[in-house]
């Protein structure tokens, strides 16, 4: 009885020590290496001039980008760690009625199923600071969001779409090319999120860049990129410092939405249904 009292108290000792571990090594990350590229090109896509001029950037440090997006599951431990409340205000669109905020929806219910390693949705700005610092607190490492600069590197360098130059649906969960809305082909067979990692990764070993969900940048959001930071750093200084960069497209986009370059606006207070987001940190 003594040594199966002794072995049950290892094995519980081991569950305990891999979960702090879990609990405390962070997300799984790939290293980016310093880069210089052109970033933005100055094209109208019906909405304005939005992602120009095109300039160099010079990112003169490698930095850390995490593999995929933050899931339901990890973000379940952060609110549960630290008893954080969201605000709930979550955007959503249907058939009947575009954009709008539900009451009812919110990280937990974003209005279809989710499994825990699903990249969570309805958060807002605001809420991706509050678990960027626990994680930081977590792990010791300075995480934060990535810059728009990083991100664009990323998705324009990393070489996830086929040879015609369009990200498809065996490559991304994407939309309706034709307008919007979830549609499974081929791998994409999710109308809404799929799980993180179900399709191939790009260059540097990173997921979902495009398609799934829409993702936070560190960035405010400028409608030009005049003045802009050209050392891959994130901007902090704009006209309308509440507003921040988004950045992917989502399950329910296609075209241009889905282009590295495409960045859309979005309240730091609210979230959306169709954004999430994926942490980085400096790398010594």
């Amino acid at each position: 009885m003594k040594l199966l009292y002794l072995f049950a108290a290892c094995l519980v000792a081991a569950a305990c020590s891999m979960a702090t571990d879990e609990s405390t090594s962070g997300p799984e990350m790939a290293t980016i290496p310093a880069a210089s590229f052109f970033m933005g090109e100055t094209v109208d896509y019906g909405y304005g001039e939005i992602d120009g001029p095109r300039h160099e950037v010079i990112i003169d440090r490698p930095f850390a980008l995490s593999v995929t997006e933050v899931t339901v599951g990890e973000f379940r431990r952060f609110v549960e760690d630290t008893d954080h409340v969201s605000e709930g205000i979550c955007n959503i669109y249907t058939d009947e009625k575009s954009w709008h905020i539900d009451p009812s929806r919110n990280w937990e219910h974003p209005g279809f199923a989710q499994e825990e390693n699903h990249p969570v949705v309805c958060v807002s700005w605001e809420d991706t600071q509050a678990y960027t610092a626990w994680l930081t607190r977590q792990t010791g490492k300075a995480f934060r969001l990535p810059s728009e600069a990083e991100w664009e590197y990323v998705a324009s360098t990393g070489g996830v779409e086929g040879d015609n130059g369009i990200v498809d649906h065996e490559e991304a969960n994407i939309g309706l090319v034709e307008c919007c809305g979830g549609r499974t082909e081929g791998r994409d067979q999710w109308i809404e999120t799929a799980p993180v990692g179900s399709f191939p990764p790009d260059r540097f070993g990173v997921h979902d860049m495009r398609g799934n969900v829409w993702e936070w940048q560190a960035d405010c959001h400028q409608d030009t990129y005049d003045g802009a930071p050209v050392d891959g750093s994130a901007r902090t200084e704009c006209d309308t410092p509440d507003k921040r960069a988004i950045r992917g497209g989502s399950y329910g986009d296609a075209g241009d939405y889905l282009s590295p370059r495409y960045r859309l606006p979005g309240p730091q207070t609210q979230g959306y249904f169709t954004v999430g987001f994926r942490v980085a940190h400096d790398v010594d």
